[in-house]
């Protein structure tokens, strides 16, 4: 996949671009539908696919106030965009100047003259120029003004809810970490370095790696099921996020996670957490025995729920269906 971080260096003409636009936060289910739709659709026609999305979020420029932390980060984004098989993605630097763009100059500038489009896909609920003065009804005008085919996606739906990324921030926060991978597609992850601690795990028997990230989101304050994943392995591991009330109620807000049965230091080395279920509030207990004791209980039902998925996987020959999808609309440019 060929990146670019602005539209206005693409220096070479794509053959036939289709083009898909949006922020992309998460690259949940439905996003993942639109740019599906947009790659077959180019490799039909011998085109080229191009995803166009924007860093940082527009609404951390035009409403700071309440911006929302993001699901992933741009570099996170960029790799889940290029395992869709995409051809070229353009990360726009969406700035204040930027912003005041019209809807008129943003598809004149960017979608016509820069990525030269001749096939358009958009979510349902696209808007674009200064203060979302662009809607779909817009685009439609615009796109047969100048012969560009407009696809505009409808809501993608899971047992009749709406997919959005907004939902995911929600359930995360939360703690609904199950709900968040159902509409992800994928289990909600953290990429992070593993740092030293104070070591307190180590001192009760059960080592735990601590993580630095830098995702703006992060899971509400609990302890979870997850898969740590090392150097291409997925490890079962109890992840606790929060502080450590038993000992102080001064304890830094930490990521720490215990793979169960590995042994390995792993301090600076990256690590993902892949979060699979929430198992429990974080709690002060009465000793550092009892906190022993509820980690061995945390352990076990960890084992239990990771062996109770390898046994669904395993007797699972018909695959479930994922969602609900439509065909949504199409504007070929013979329509009037």
């Amino acid at each position: 996949m060929i990146v670019f971080d602005s539209s206005s260096k693409i220096k070479r003409r794509f053959k036939k671009s289709v083009v898909v636009v949006g922020n992309f936060d998460g690259l949940h289910l439905g996003h993942q539908a639109l740019i599906s739709k947009a790659k077959k659709r180019a490799e039909r026609i011998g085109g080229t696919s191009i995803v166009y999305t924007f860093h940082p979020h527009p609404s951390r420029i035009v409403h700071p106030g309440s911006y929302q932390p993001q699901i992933n980060t741009p570099g996170e984004r960029l790799k889940l965009i290029q395992k869709l098989g995409v051809d070229v993605a353009v990360v726009e630097l969406f700035n204040r100047a930027f912003s005041q763009k019209s809807a008129q100059a943003f598809f004149d500038d960017i979608l016509v003259k820069n990525l030269k489009t001749k096939i358009l896909f958009v979510g349902y609920n696209f808007f674009f120029g200064k203060d979302r003065q662009g809607d779909t009804e817009t685009l439609k005008k615009l796109c047969q003004k100048k012969g560009i085919e407009l696809y505009i996606a409808r809501p993608f739906k899971i047992q009749k809810e709406v997919v959005s990324s907004s939902k995911i921030r929600a359930s995360i926060g939360a703690g609904n970490v199950k709900k968040a991978s159902a509409f992800l597609g994928r289990p909600f992850f953290l990429e992070g370095i593993t740092i030293k601690g104070v070591g307190r795990g180590k001192m009760l028997g059960f080592p735990t790696a601590n993580i630095k990230t830098k995702s703006e989101l992060i899971p509400k304050a609990g302890v979870y099921l997850t898969l740590a994943e090392h150097q291409s392995r997925r490890l079962p591991s109890v992840t606790n996020i929060g502080h450590a009330p038993t000992f102080s109620q001064q304890t830094p807000f930490s990521i720490e996670t215990h793979l169960i049965d590995f042994k390995k230091e792993l301090y600076g080395e990256p690590l993902i957490l892949h979060f699979i279920d929430r198992l429990r509030d974080t709690k002060k207990f009465p000793s550092p025995e009892a906190l022993v004791k509820q980690i061995k209980k945390d352990i076990q039902k960890a084992k239990a729920l990771v062996a109770s998925l390898f046994e669904e996987k395993a007797r699972s020959l018909i695959p479930k269906p994922r969602a609900s999808r439509s065909r949504g609309i199409s504007l070929k440019k013979s329509e009037e």
